[in-house]
């Protein structure tokens, strides 16, 4: 049996301003078997981001962890003190940023940047950390690996810049790998060659990946299961090959339809659809279902109770009319 290397239950995270409090994440769970892909999607502002650097001890000074459970190889995560979170991030769990110029340090080569990141959890060598790095970048299929170590992060392109963060991420084998948009600001070409070394990589050494990504076909392409967040909130947990013709939920619908046709699926559909409206602001959820002001199968239950995540088919759904047509669903433990 697979076991779990990550669980998060009932996450909420929320942003201060003064004595204000909003929250931008609403009791989310998830979790993650070793060597597979869970992606996260949503629109921008849903919370995924912020989700993800809740996991590793990132978050803003304005937002906190203010209820919810993350354990981490069946250690729970919650209230340990920094120095502890430390020595996880960059050894048992690490993090792909979605702009690797802002995440390197300009006055830093590359071969300090992995150095670093050996040495931070790990007693060798300056030597043999060096050494490794070079291996490292053997690894994420950079030319030239000794006298990229020399480099600086500005003389790189995005695709090169992206394959050293990669390296540094990876530099300890970590359990799990968060990556949060990849390859958003790459081509198409470099962004499948990214994937497959991603891959490549988990294959390797049986890590767990999250991928944070807005990219429904992406994720039909390279994840496992799919956990679709909407304002906060999960609000579809399934096989990625739902998508795109089996997700169950209304706004997970909506996210296919809005979403560029590839070739092969030219002629089924001939215009993008639009989803009308916007997410509450964080702080101004109302009692009822989030999505029920944008949603087509809104009833009135909808807008006075919340729903509950369901069994339906081969995952969880949180939805009202999902639930009323009876989709083998059954309420979630």
């Amino acid at each position: 049996m697979t076991a779990t290397v990550l669980s998060v239950r009932n996450l909420r995270v929320a942003f201060r301003h003064g004595s204000a409090r909003a929250e931008v994440v609403r009791g989310l769970d998830l979790e993650v078997l070793a060597g597979e892909t869970l992606a996260v999607v949503g629109e921008s502002g849903c919370g995924k981001s912020i989700s993800a650097l809740s996991l590793i001890g990132l978050l803003p000074e304005t937002a906190q962890i203010v209820a919810g459970r993350i354990e981490l190889l069946g250690r729970s995560l919650s209230g340990l003190p920094e120095r502890e979170v430390r020595a996880l991030r960059g050894d048992r769990i690490s993090m792909v940023f979605q702009d690797p110029s802002a995440a390197l340090n300009p006055t830093l080569t590359v071969g300090d940047h992995l150095i670093d990141a050996i040495l931070a959890h790990r007693a060798v060598g300056r030597a043999a950390a060096r050494a490794e790095a070079a291996t490292l970048l053997e690894q994420v299929r950079l030319p030239s690996s000794a006298r990229m170590l020399d480099e600086y992060p500005h003389r790189l392109s995005g695709g090169m810049r992206q394959r050293v963060m990669i390296a540094m991420a990876i530099a300890n084998q970590p359990d799990v790998l968060i990556a949060d948009e990849p390859t958003t600001a790459l081509d198409a070409t470099v962004q499948h060659e990214i994937l497959a070394l991603l891959r490549d990589i988990q294959d390797r050494n049986r890590m767990a990946v999250v991928l944070i990504t807005h990219d429904l076909g992406l994720v039909a392409r390279w994840a496992d299961r799919v956990l679709v967040m909407y304002a906060g909130e999960g609000v579809e947990a399934r096989s990625a090959s739902a998508i795109p013709h089996s997700l169950l939920h209304p706004y997970s619908r909506a996210l296919v339809e809005a979403r560029p046709l590839r070739r092969a699926e030219r002629g089924r559909r001939q215009i993008l659809r639009e989803l009308a409206g916007a997410p509450p602001l964080p702080g101004e959820h109302g009692r009822g279902c989030s999505f029920a002001p944008r949603c087509p199968l809104v009833r009135e239950r909808c807008e006075r109770e919340s729903p509950q995540m369901l069994v339906a088919a081969d995952g969880h759904v949180a939805c009202h009319a999902v639930a009323e047509r009876g989709i083998n669903a059954e309420q979630a433990t």
